[in-house]
């Protein structure tokens, strides 16, 4: 695949979302970035490592989520 633009939201859904479902192995084995411009490495950068901090943490997330819309519930 070739891109010839990058944003956060790109960056997300094409890259974030692999940690949910991959390990960071598979994933360093299987994807491959090149010619990227430095800009848009540290945002990719940005997005993987706030994958993984969100995939590592998923039930707190979950649960924060669930109290959060529960608080929400009674208005």
């Amino acid at each position: 695949m070739n891109v010839t633009s990058t944003t956060p939201t790109f960056l997300n859904v094409a890259i974030g979302q692999l940690y949910g479902v991959f390990s960071e192995e598979e994933i360093r084995a299987k994807l491959t970035v090149k010619d990227m411009e430095p800009e848009d490495l540290v945002l990719l950068k940005r997005v993987v490592e706030t994958a993984k901090a969100y995939c590592k943490n998923l039930e707190l997330h979950k649960k924060a989520t669930a109290e959060l819309l529960g608080a929400n519930n009674g208005m």
